[in-house]
């Protein structure tokens, strides 16, 4: 035993706050980073947000190219595949350099695309954007682990106030653009290159976290990276990247039915199934994914209604959308405000969850009410037609609140439940584990609100114009007429049928919405029912400070490490 500890890595280890020097916290190195960490979160969401939003103006401006939406899925897919292999490698290797290479492929990524001439050079752009996002993502805890442990919900709070006009608005700030400016939809990735490239110069010149000699001593870099898990990545990557692709293509791209999608999801299972295999059954030196980690029952419990939650989630922010173009207004700016509903919702609960979280305690049972609450509110929705518009601002905007106050107490929560060392494995596979379970509710919202409405809408609009008076004969030209608005061409039309199809047309849409989010309801009661089995972590909210900024902070890392604090010898 002893000459295996002899050759064992060694761990940086936590130290308390009491320990730290002086100003250590006012000093030019933490503060830098702290600004740089803000500009990567807000980088992120000028990556996605405002693009998302921009899909319509951009194929329209360098199109029309039947592949423009790639430009989101290239991104979502790459950030969710790459997250895990982001933190895993920080913990092992140190995060400077991953940092400061993540926001230069963001910088890239935002000028090609800033620049591009055809849509294929934008989602080649948000390619290199994804790889940023993957990285960027990681925003949450690389703050966190050089705070206290009792300071980390108030700082990530912190950090999500600075993200709010381009999260809360980013869909209005999008449509203003395109709207008001020369240079339109360019403008998005414009502001993207200004924070890639101030965070850059801060991370470079600030950002001094851990490296390789305190986490790995003296063993050869060469050697430290023949210990990487590379096959069971290649397992993980493969198998996330077939199954994000199979849903993304089913029902859209191509029948559900078809060799396309059945081809990629079965391969996709399979290779994550070998991913699980190969974890567990292989004795790995560094494994990308320890099993040990998904035997935590209070991490695997957290997780588990985190990524439930955030199906839940991707309900209000996909559907509510839908509903005000299908129910409310056409008018772009107009629905741009209408739609910001769930995304003020969200930032008010992640700061609200972080100014509240430690002060309130009971950290299961808030996780046990925000789940319900979510629950609630979501099911609620079902309730809205074209008459009731306040009713969805009010329940998008409380629903969104309680998914944000779930996603703030998560992403503090899991992290404490493991070693200080694995912070970045624990929030990595949190952020991977929600994105799979997002592009899975994503699929079967859309499929569900497709099948419905092919069968509400002819119903519902035959019967109504029929009623009206519309002769039988022209019942399939009405129906051939919805979609395009080419009511005019339908023999026997008037204006008072075509006020009672118009009006039909929206009760269909809000029949099968409806069923949707009655769906909801499933996903949410699942969340709560895992959201009993969590486990309180209101002991470890501590002056314990995981990591320790190297640089002209005063004293010197190694001092500081030679006095474990909490820890064994065995770095538990």
């Amino acid at each position: 035993m002893a000459d295996l500890k002899s050759h064992r890595a060694p761990t940086v280890t936590p130290v308390d706050l009491e320990e730290l020097p002086a100003g250590y916290y006012c000093s030019k190195n933490f503060i830098g980073s702290l600004v740089a960490v803000c500009l990567m979160a807000i980088s992120l969401y000028l990556g996605y947000v405002l693009p998302v939003n921009s899909l319509t103006a951009i194929n329209a401006d360098l199109g029309p190219d039947p592949s423009y939406s790639l430009i989101s899925t290239v991104f979502t897919l790459i950030s969710g595949v790459g997250l895990l292999l982001v933190g895993r490698l920080g913990d092992l290797f140190g995060r400077r350099y991953i940092l400061i290479g993540g926001q230069l492929f963001g910088l890239i990524g935002a000028i090609v695309c800033a620049t591009a001439k055809t849509v294929p050079t934008v989602i080649g752009g948000s390619v290199l954007l994804g790889i940023a996002a993957a990285v960027q993502l990681t925003f949450s805890f690389v703050i966190a682990e050089v705070v206290p442990n009792r300071a980390r919900p108030v700082v990530n709070a912190g950090i999500f106030i600075t993200t709010l006009p381009f999260s809360a608005f980013g869909s209005i700030i999008a449509d203003l653009f395109i709207a008001n400016t020369a240079r339109s939809w360019r403008w998005t990735y414009y502001l993207n290159i200004i924070t890639c490239g101030l965070s850059i110069i801060l991370l470079a010149l600030f950002y001094f976290p851990p490296g390789w000699d305190a986490k790995r001593g003296a063993e050869g870099r060469v050697a430290g990276l023949k210990k990487f898990d590379f096959l069971g990545f290649v397992l993980y990557a493969a198998g996330l990247v077939l199954v994000l692709l199979g849903l993304s293509w089913g029902g859209t791209s191509y029948p559900w039915d078809s060799a396309h999608v059945v081809a990629v999801l079965v391969i996709g299972f399979v290779s994550l199934i070998a991913f699980a295999l190969y974890e567990i059954f292989v004795p790995l030196e560094q494994p990308l994914l320890p099993i040990s980690l998904l035997r935590n029952p209070g991490y695997t419990a957290t997780v588990c209604s985190a990524l439930v939650g955030n199906m839940v989630y991707f309900s209000i922010s996909l559907l509510w959308p839908e509903a005000i173009e299908a129910l409310f207004t056409t008018k772009t700016i107009e629905a741009g405000w209408l739609s910001i509903s769930t995304g003020a919702g969200v930032i008010v609960g992640e700061v609200a969850a972080g100014l509240l979280m430690k002060p309130i305690g009971f950290t299961k049972y808030q996780l046990i009410v925000s789940t319900l609450m979510i629950t609630a509110f979501s099911g609620a929705l079902a309730s809205i037609n074209q008459d009731r518009r306040s009713y969805g601002l009010a329940f998008t905007a409380l629903g969104g609140f309680w998914v944000g106050y779930l996603e703030l107490i998560t992403i503090i929560m899991c992290p404490l439940y493991c070693d200080p060392k694995d912070i970045g494995l624990a929030s990595g596979f949190l952020g991977s584990a929600k994105q799979v379970a997002g592009t899975i509710a994503t699929a079967i919202y859309v499929a569900i609100l497709d099948a419905r409405i092919a069968t509400n809408l002819p119903r519902d609009v035959s019967a109504a114009a029929l009623k009206a008076g519309l002769p039988s004969s022209s019942v399939s030209d009405l129906l051939s007429a919805i979609d395009t608005d080419a009511y005019d061409s339908v023999p026997g039309m008037t204006s008072t049928i075509l006020s009672a199809v118009t009006n039909a047309v929206k009760t269909a849409y809000s029949q099968s919405l409806r069923t949707v989010f009655l769906v909801t309801i499933a996903f949410a009661a699942i969340s709560v029912i895992t959201a009993l089995f969590s486990v309180p972590v209101d002991e470890k909210f501590t002056g314990v400070v995981a990591a320790k900024l190297a640089g002209n902070t005063g004293g010197s890392l190694e001092g500081l490490n030679e006095k474990k604090i909490g820890v064994d010898e065995e770095g538990v």
